[in-house]
Formats: C-alpha cells, sequence, structure tokens
C-alpha cells in the first residue's frame, strides 16, 4: 500500500493517494462487488466514466493507512491490533475512478478516554486533482491505550487547529443507470436475500488489499459486503450517494478461525422513498451463522427516471487504466 498512500504531511492532516485499476480489481474482488464496472473498462466506458469504477468502499484502501498513521502519531499508548470502528458515515458525490490523484484530508473533531479507549472522531475528504471533494465522511475509531495520560498526545497535536474545511460537495448530475424500477417501489419492501460463505483466507485477502490489521478489517469488510449486495440489486455502482453503520452494543463481530468457512445472510428493506428526488433509503441487515453484524446499516441510493434509462455516452478512456 506504501505506493498508493504517501506519508501524512508534517502537519498531520493530509496525505496523497493515487487510484489505480489494480488495486480496484483486487479490492472489488475481496469484498465481492462484481459489477463489471470495477472489473472491466469497456463496462465502465459504457455508463460514461473514464476508468475502472471503484466500489462505494474503496477509500479503505487509502483512509485504513491513514487512519493508522494518525493513532501512531496521536497515541502513543494505542496497540495496534485493538483499533476498533464503531461508527461511519460516507458521502459520495462521485465514485472514485481509476487514474484519480487525491488529497486525503483529515482532522480529528473530538476525542475522549472510555474504559481503556482513546475515542477518535475524524472527519475526512478526498479531493482530486481538480480541486473538487468527491467523497467525505466521519469515522469514530476506538484505539486501546495503557492509560488516560497516553491520550494527551491527541490533545497536544491538534489542539488549535481549525475544522477541516473542503469545498461542498458537488450536486450529483449523472443520471443514474439502475436496474430497478423505482416506481413499483413501497416502503418496507424487501429486497432479495443473498447466502454467501465466507473463509479466514478471503478475510485476510482484504486485510491485505486495505492494509488493516486482522482486528480493524472485518468491520470495513461487512460494509463491503453490504454494498455489493445493494450494487447487485440496483445495477448501477454508482447509485449509492450515502453510507451509514453503527455498531450496537452486544453486536457479534465477524471472525473466522483458521480454516474455517461461516456462513452469512444478507437482507435488504427499503425504509423511505423521496418521490419528487427519487432516491430511496434502504436498510441492510447482516447475518453470521444467525448473529448480527450490524447494530445499524443503511444507503441512500438515486435511481433512474425510466426504469429502462437509456445507456450514457461513453467516456474516452484514460492512459492511466491500465
Amino acid at each position: 500500500m506504501n505506493d498508493l498512500v504517501t506519508p501524512l504531511s508534517r502537519n498531520g492532516s493530509s496525505a496523497r493517494c493515487v487510484v489505480r485499476s489494480a488495486t480496484i480489481r483486487e479490492f472489488a474482488h475481496a469484498v465481492r462487488n462484481f459489477h463489471p464496472a470495477h472489473l472491466r473498462a469497456d463496462a465502465a466506458h459504457r455508463l460514461g466514466f473514464s476508468g475502472l469504477v471503484a466500489p462505494p468502499t474503496f477509500p479503505a484502501v487509502f483512509l485504513g493507512h491513514v487512519h493508522r498513521e494518525l493513532l501512531d502519531t496521536a497515541c502513543t499508548g494505542a496497540e495496534g491490533p485493538r483499533i476498533l470502528h464503531a461508527d461511519h458515515v460516507l458521502d459520495l458525490a462521485r465514485p472514485l475512478v481509476a487514474g484519480d490523484h487525491l488529497d486525503c484530508q483529515v482532522h480529528v473533531e473530538s476525542s475522549r478516554y472510555f474504559s481503556d479507549y482513546e475515542v477518535l472522531t475524524i472527519r475526512s475528504a478526498l479531493v482530486d486533482q481538480d480541486g473538487r471533494t468527491r467523497q467525505t465522511g466521519t469515522t469514530t475509531l476506538l484505539g486501546r491505550v495503557r492509560t488516560a495520560s497516553a491520550t494527551s498526545a491527541v490533545e497536544e497535536i491538534f489542539a488549535g487547529r481549525g475544522s477541516l474545511e473542503t469545498a461542498p460537495l458537488p450536486a450529483i448530475k449523472r443520471m443514474p443507470c439502475t436496474t430497478v424500477d423505482f416506481d413499483s417501489l413501497g416502503v418496507g419492501d424487501e429486497l432479495p436475500a443473498q447466502l454467501l460463505e465466507v473463509s479466514a483466507a478471503e478475510l485476510a485477502e482484504y486485510a491485505a488489499v486495505t492494509g488493516l490489521s486482522s482486528a480493524e478489517a472485518p468491520g470495513m469488510y461487512e460494509l463491503g459486503l453490504a454494498t455489493g449486495y445493494l450494487t447487485d440489486w440496483l445495477g448501477d455502482p454508482a447509485a449509492i450517494a450515502r453510507l451509514r453503520t453503527q455498531v450496537a452494543p452486544g453486536v457479534h463481530g465477524l471472525r473466522v478461525r483458521p480454516g474455517q468457512r461461516v456462513r452469512l445472510a444478507l437482507r435488504g428493506r427499503v425504509t423511505g422513498l423521496d418521490r419528487r428526488h427519487r432516491t430511496a433509503t434502504l436498510a441492510v441487515d447482516l447475518r453470521c451463522e444467525g448473529r448480527r453484524l450490524f447494530g445499524y446499516a443503511a444507503a441512500e441510493a438515486r435511481f433512474a427516471r425510466d426504469p429502462s434509462p437509456a445507456t450514457p455516452p461513453a467516456a474516452p478512456p484514460r492512459a492511466a487504466d491500465r
């Protein structure tokens, strides 16, 4: 991952990132997002993109590295394997595409010590080479520290810094190419269930692609599986505009022992509809051997104005799409 993400700048607030076709394919395979636009340039071009389209949770490739460096800098007492993800919100103005060069900006909005954990709320933004904000996100991380005094470095490093200031997310102009008839949907409608098995080797593959530790990877892997499930149903990998997950007390974490395979079940439901803007709120339930893995998970999705939208004009391929 070192060739994709530069170290944080001296003020600890930004890193440079590059999106590569090979990494998109590796990530999509690891998280089972098999839409053709993630794997073949011609399929991406037919949707109007200049290169392979990264899955919605692809920023984990960058942010996992940046969060780890940030925590290593701020929490000298943090134990690497004990970094946990508790909450995520990701807003997507436009999907990342192969060839993008990004400025990954981060800011610690708050920090507090609670029951041997340093609880950090981190805001992030991915800004492309043209200065456009492509995605923004908020993540709550729990870093295990030895004592409350070990958290003082956080306050010292980030004291006096202003909040993360980026241009607002631009209005999404692209017409979705969803294959679901929005006009036939109703609140309470259920999405088709998906059953799958996951092995320890597959989870390790995801950790290798993202650079996350074995303790950090499962939470983001679960979110990646959920977005792949929704993308399969929607038919358009760029239809998701927002993702949000929360971990509730008592929620089971995904653990797979070496040589073991576990059975997962994904289900979804329409919980909200905006007829005027043709958007829907989709709740996702992910269970492992019957035990839930999300406290709460939902996506905001945009739909085509016609159940059979015309194919958008193809975008010219980028030289970087290799």
